[in-house]
C-alpha cells in the first residue's frame, strides 16, 4: 500500500490523535529542526513520530554516535518507525505516550525535543503533561520544537520556557506555527 495512502488511512481513522491528513513538507521539516545543533546533540527524543518524515531527518542530521528515541502512540505508525530503526541503529521506536519518556530516560539527560504532536487537540491536563515530560527530560540549555497549525498555545510556550522563538510556514498543508523553544 502507497505510503501517502497508509498515512491519510491512517490520520482519517485517529485524527485528534494525529492531527492532520497529509505528511509534513519538507519546509516544515526544515523549520521544526532549524534551531537544533545537530553537532552536539548527544540525545533526541522525538514525540508523535507518525510514519517518520520528520525522523527520516533528524538520523540524516545525527552524529554517528548520537541516538533518538521515538514515542509513537499508533500502532500503524510504529511499525513504520520499526522499519526506519532497522536500517539505523540509533534510532529506539517507543509504542506509547510521549509522557512515558519521563519514566525511560534520566533527568537532564536529553539535549533536544521535536515534537509533532498535536498539542491543539489536547486538553489542558495532556498539554501541561507533555510539557512537564519536556522539563524533566531536558538537559539545562536543551531545545524544545513543536508545531501546530495555530497559534492556540503561543501564551502556554511563553509561559513555560524562557525564549520562545515563533516561526511560520506557509509551505505546508495546512500551514504551520513552529514554536523553537529553550529553557535557560
Amino acid at each position: 500500500m502507497n505510503k501517502s495512502w497508509k498515512f491519510f488511512k491512517e490520520s482519517v481513522r485517529h485524527f485528534w490523535q494525529v492531527g492532520t491528513l497529509v505528511h509534513s513538507s519538507r519546509h516544515l521539516v526544515k523549520s521544526l529542526l532549524a534551531d537544533i545543533d545537530f553537532t552536539e546533540a548527544e540525545l533526541i527524543v522525538e514525540f508523535g513520530a507518525g510514519s517518520g518524515c520528520v525522523t527520516r531527518e533528524i538520523l540524516r542530521r545525527m552524529r554517528p554516535d548520537a541516538r533518538l528515541f521515538s514515542f509513537e502512540l499508533s500502532p500503524v505508525f510504529h511499525e513504520e518507525i520499526c522499519s526506519i530503526a532497522q536500517e539505523d541503529p540509533r534510532l529506539t521506536p517507543v509504542l506509547g505516550c510521549a509522557t512515558l519518556a519521563a519514566e525511560m530516560l534520566a533527568p537532564e539527560t536529553v539535549d533536544c525535543v521535536v515534537s509533532g504532536l498535536p498539542m491543539g487537540n489536547f486538553g489542558k491536563r495532556a498539554k501541561l503533561g507533555v510539557l512537564g515530560t519536556v522539563h524533566a527530560i531536558l538537559k539545562p540549555g536543551g531545545h524544545f520544537s513543536q508545531f501546530q497549525y495555530s497559534l492556540l498555545d503561543y501564551r502556554l510556550m511563553r509561559r513555560h520556557f524562557e525564549k520562545v522563538r515563533l516561526g511560520y510556514t506557509p509551505l505546508n498543508f495546512p500551514p504551520a506555527f513552529v514554536y523553537n523553544c529553550v529553557d535557560l
